[in-house]
């Protein structure tokens, strides 16, 4: 019986071994570009934590207040005035035997005193104390995606530049690439397009490029092997490419193709070569389409704007500007 158990044990701890419990583990290898790659967002971090500026959780005296903003007002002679609102859309607020108050672009001071004063002018409160706490700061935020360690919306309390705002998003993850994409509405509804070399930037060739962030814009971190396309075309963006294989015409095709109002003579491709040095060329698309012309070759970092007939776009509005490509910047016809 002894001898049974003993066999018995000897059986399965060998089973147990086969099954890879005393078995060669194969562990994934890194290619070099892979390990490269990662070396470098490293030291894109390290140097954009110790040039952004520390996030400040309190609401600075200056923050102007606007709509989607949660504010706690207190009424120190009454709590029945106490409330919690939001502001609306409008820019106002709705307080208790106040009706609808105007307070976009007002401090918390500013409504603290303005409401003060409509209390005494009804004869509500003879000697009012108000206090104004901003809770959320839902008018004034950035959304930071792609390829960030934390993709979300931050807040911006106070004046902020894009590396802060990639600081929040605690820097690039390993798969990042390195030409950050910044998108912003304008107030009258034209957009802006930013392309900005984080090397070039964080080397402090260029610190002009560290461009402020402004309530409502959108920070986009490509995976490495991207290009931008951008301009007169369906879907700007950036988009994946094969190193040494993916064509202009090819990027663009990904990026929906051209509007109709593209200017098809007129399309810049700002080429990487490597080492911060770029060089612009200018391409015909029809020229490509006909074989009389090479079709480009693209490059990691690589930028292709598609400009568009000065006409047509008076019609649709066509308002973009790309800059931060180390100095070179370029301005489709505008209305």
């Amino acid at each position: 019986m002894n001898n049974k158990i003993s066999f018995l044990i000897v059986f399965f701890a060998a089973m147990i071994a086969g099954c890879g419990g005393g078995g060669t583990v194969n562990t994934p290898q890194l290619s070099r570009q892979d390990f490269e790659s990662s070396q470098e967002v490293g030291n894109i971090n390290s140097r954009l934590v110790s040039q952004a500026i520390p996030t400040n959780t309190a609401t600075p005296a200056g923050y102007l207040i606007g709509p989607a903003d949660l504010l706690e007002i207190k009424v120190f002679e009454s709590d029945q005035l106490t409330s919690t609102v939001r502001v609306s859309s409008r820019g106002e607020i709705t307080v208790p035997l106040l009706d609808n108050i105007y307070v976009e672009g007002l401090t918390a001071r500013d409504v603290e005193v303005k409401i003060e004063n409509l209390l005494k002018e009804g004869e509500y409160i003879d000697d009012p104390h108000v206090g104004v706490f901003v809770a959320e700061h839902k008018s004034k935020v950035v959304s930071v995606m792609g390829y960030v360690n934390q993709p979300g919306v931050y807040e911006l309390l106070e004046r902020r530049t894009l590396l802060d705002a990639l600081a929040s998003a605690q820097g690039l993850n390993d798969k990042a690439g390195t030409l950050v994409y910044v998108t912003r509405t304008e107030g009258d509804g034209s957009k802006n397009s930013y392309l900005v070399d984080l090397d070039e930037l964080l080397s402090s060739k260029s610190p002009e490029n560290n461009i402020e962030i402004k309530p409502g814009d959108l920070v986009f971190v490509p995976a490495a092997a991207n290009v931008f396309v951008e301009g007169a075309i369906n879907r700007p963006g950036a988009y994946p490419i094969n190193e040494g294989e993916t064509t202009l015409s090819e990027a663009i095709v990904m990026a929906g193709g051209v509007m109709s109002i593209a200017d098809k003579g007129d399309v810049k491709l700002i080429h990487y070569l490597g080492n911060g040095g770029k060089e612009v060329l200018n391409v015909d698309l029809n020229g490509i389409r006909d074989g009389t012309i090479p079709d480009p070759i693209l490059n990691e970092k690589d930028a292709i704007i598609v400009g568009a007939s000065g006409i047509k776009s008076f019609f649709y509005g066509l308002n973009i500007s790309i800059i931060g490509l180390g100095g070179i910047g370029y301005n489709p016809p505008t209305r």
